[in-house]
């Protein structure tokens, strides 16, 4: 659409809908002293992730996307984890 004075394009804004289907991944674990029995510790973890109408994924392989993400979480809770990597600093 162009403006009728300046015969410039011009912005309109306006609502898109899209069709999109998307996996949710939720898991509680629970640390029990094998002793007593007494509940140590309590941690729950939700992964979610969405994909566009033309995107053609299978459940089973959005299950095991969300289990990747998951896994390093619940690691970190189990011994503590040791990140490597080089930090760019910019000024």
């Amino acid at each position: 659409m162009r403006d009728p004075g300046t015969n410039r394009p011009r912005l309109v804004r306006a609502n898109r809908y899209l069709e999109r289907k998307g996996f949710s991944l939720s898991a509680e674990f629970y640390f029990i002293d094998g002793r007593t029995g007494q509940n140590l510790h309590k941690e729950k973890f939700t992964e979610e992730v969405l994909y566009g109408e033309e995107q053609k994924i299978s459940p089973l392989s959005s299950y095991f996307e969300l289990m990747d993400r998951l896994i390093p979480n619940f690691l970190g809770v189990i011994s503590p984890q040791k990140v490597r990597g080089t930090r760019v600093l910019l000024r």
